[in-house]
């Protein structure tokens, strides 16, 4: 098995795992404007939403990022 195998081997893994993570975050940040909808004025309800949605929006940005950094470093040392 060479390098490039390997570091072929280690991408697919990584883009599997960042394609989940997106996933997540995704769910993360809808479930937060569902419970945000459906709060009902409650304060401590919203601020417990407002905090999901913060979190999967940055999730969203982290996968984003690494996605696009993967990209960029495999394509980058194998064309």
């Amino acid at each position: 098995m060479t390098i490039a195998q390997i570091l072929g081997n280690i991408e697919t893994v990584v883009r599997q795992a960042i394609g989940l993570l997106f996933v997540v975050a995704t769910v993360v940040f809808l479930w937060g404007i569902i419970n945000y909808v459906i709060a009902g004025g409650d304060e401590k309800k919203l601020e417990n939403a407002k905090s999901f949605i913060i979190y999967g929006l940055i999730g969203l940005f982290v996968m984003v990022a690494m996605w696009g950094l993967v990209t960029a470093v495999f394509t980058t040392l194998f064309g």
